[in-house]
C-alpha cells in the first residue's frame, strides 16, 4: 500500500490504517512524505482519542475544530509544511469529523425546540466547517437559514458576503457585506475574510491613517466613496425608522461622549450615507437626500467632497 492511499485514508476518517499505510511506504522508500504522515498521525491519534472520550458531541466537535491549528504547527514544526496533500487530507478528516458530530446535534433535538434550533452559534460552526471542506453551497444554505431569524447579524452577514464572492455572485456579495459593516462593524473579523473587495477596502482605508477598531468602522464609508458598495435593497418603513433613531442616537452620542467619536464618527457617517441612498434611490426624493447631504457636508467636509468626487456627483 503506498502513500497516496495513506491521504485518502485519512481523508476517509481510516487513521490508524493510514498510520499503517505509510509506514509500509516508509519501509520500502525511506521517503519523507511517508515518514511525515508517520510522525503528524502519531500526534493526532491520541489526541483524538482523549476528545473522542468527552462523550458530549458538542464539547466532542469544538475540541476537534480548536486542535487544527495545533496540528498545523506541528506539521510546520516537522518540516511537513510543504506536503499539501497532506496537510489538506488531515484538515478534510478534522473538519468532516467536527461537522459529524455538531449535526449529531441537530438531528437529536426536538425540531419545535426553537431556541435550540435558532442556536445561531452552532450554525456559524456546521457553516465553517462546510467552508472549510470547500462546499460553499451548503455553507451558504445554513447561514441564510439562519439570515430568516437573525437578520441583522454582522458576522452571519459578513461571511455570507464572502462566500456569495467564492461562488461568482458579486453583486449579493457586495449586497451583504454593506449590510455587515452597517449593523455592528466591530464583530466583522477582517483576517478571516478572502474577498478581494474588501481586502482592497481595508488597504485603502489604512492608507488614509485609521488603524485598529477604526479600520471596520471606515470600511462601509470607503465603499460608498469607491463605488464598490453599490448594490442595495428597498429598506422597509420600520428599517428606515431604525436608522433615523441610530442618527438621533450617534448625534447625542457624538457630542456627549469625545472619547467616543473615533467610532461613533464613522458609524454616523454611514448613516447618513444610508438615508440619503434611501430617500434618492428607493423615493426618488432628490431634494430630501440633498438635505441629508447638507448635514452630511456640515458633519464632515472632507467626506461629503470625496463622496461628491466619486459614486455620489449629484449629491
Amino acid at each position: 500500500m503506498d502513500k497516496s492511499n495513506g491521504y485518502e485514508l485519512i481523508r476517509s476518517g481510516k487513521i490508524n490504517e493510514a498510520l499503517v499505510a505509510f509506514e509500509d511506504s516508509f519501509r520500502r522508500f525511506l521517503d519523507k512524505d511517508s515518514e511525515c504522515g508517520i510522525k503528524v498521525l502519531k500526534y493526532l491519534l491520541p489526541k483524538m482519542k482523549r476528545i473522542k472520550d468527552l462523550k458530549d458531541p458538542y464539547k466532542i466537535a469544538d475540541a476537534i475544530i480548536s486542535e487544527w491549528p495545533k496540528v498545523l504547527s506541528n506539521i510546520n514544526l516537522n518540516g511537513c509544511g510543504e506536503n499539501l496533500e497532506l496537510i489538506e487530507a488531515v484538515k478534510h478528516y478534522l473538519f468532516f469529523t467536527a461537522l459529524k458530530y455538531y449535526s449529531q446535534i441537530i438531528n437529536n433535538i426536538n425540531q419545535d425546540d426553537v431556541l435550540v434550533v435558532r442556536d445561531t452559534e452552532l450554525m456559524l460552526k456546521i457553516s465553517r466547517c462546510y467552508r472549510e471542506l470547500k462546499v460553499e453551497d451548503k455553507a451558504i444554505e445554513v447561514l441564510e437559514e439562519v439570515r430568516l431569524y437573525n437578520p441583522t447579524d454582522s458576522v452571519v452577514l459578513s461571511i455570507l458576503g464572502d462566500l456569495y464572492f467564492q461562488v461568482g455572485d458579486i453583486d449579493r456579495a457586495k449586497l451583504f457585506f454593506r449590510e455587515a459593516f452597517f449593523w455592528d462593524p466591530q464583530r466583522i473579523e477582517l483576517q478571516d475574510i478572502k474577498c478581494p473587495i474588501i481586502k482592497a477596502l481595508t488597504k485603502t482605508v489604512r492608507a488614509n491613517g485609521y488603524r485598529n477598531e477604526e479600520v471596520n468602522e471606515w470600511i462601509p464609508i470607503y465603499g460608498a466613496i469607491e463605488n464598490v458598495f453599490d448594490v442595495r435593497r428597498e429598506l422597509s418603513k420600520e428599517e428606515v425608522d431604525i436608522i433615523v433613531r441610530k442618527i438621533q442616537m450617534l448625534e447625542n452620542d457624538f457630542l456627549k461622549h469625545r472619547e467616543w467619536r473615533n467610532i461613533t464618527e464613522p458609524r454616523l457617517i454611514n448613516s447618513y450615507i444610508w438615508l440619503i441612498d434611501y430617500y434618492y434611490l428607493q423615493l426618488g426624493d432628490y431634494e430630501l437626500a440633498r438635505s441629508v447631504g447638507a448635514i452630511l457636508q456640515k458633519f464632515s467636509p472632507n467626506i461629503y467632497n470625496k463622496l461628491k468626487l466619486g459614486g455620489y456627483k449629484w449629491l
